[in-house]
């Protein structure tokens, strides 16, 4: 598990977004298992961040989400920071999933689309979505 993986799907793109948008001021790595930094965030100050890469869920962000339980889009933002080949790696990750939900709407699209031309019942059709396994 890393802190990518150990936060929300809505963290993790946010914390994505953070670190495109240049929001993390500094990373330090403090030893081998633990960075910190300074992120920007709603607040006047930036927020004080501490991943942990053993333990993502003990890493500690002083924003108001995190508060000692959760992982935060700051503490993602500083990670892909400290290791931006895992930011790529997510960004490519995110663009094959939306690539692939697009190619099964496409494939549902003209399944519904044939089956209303050859005048199939609403029945007929779900039949034949289950059986292809869509």
């Amino acid at each position: 598990m890393s802190v990518r993986t150990a936060a929300s799907g809505k963290s993790a793109w946010r914390g994505y977004e953070y670190y495109c948008g240049d929001k993390v001021r500094s990373v330090i790595k403090l030893d081998d298992t633990h960075y910190g930094g300074a992120v920007v965030g709603s607040a006047a100050e930036p927020y004080n961040v501490v991943i942990d890469l053993e333990h993502p869920r003990r890493s500690d962000c002083d924003c108001p989400f995190a508060d000692g339980r959760r992982v935060c889009k700051h503490m993602v933002a500083l990670f892909f920071a400290a290791f931006p080949e895992e930011a790529t790696q997510y960004k490519a990750e995110i663009d094959s999933a939306a690539d692939e939900e697009e190619r099964y709407r496409e494939e549902l699209t003209e399944r519904i689309e044939r089956a209303h031309e050859g005048g199939a019942s609403g029945i007929a059709l779900v039949a034949d979505l289950r059986a292809s396994g869509i």
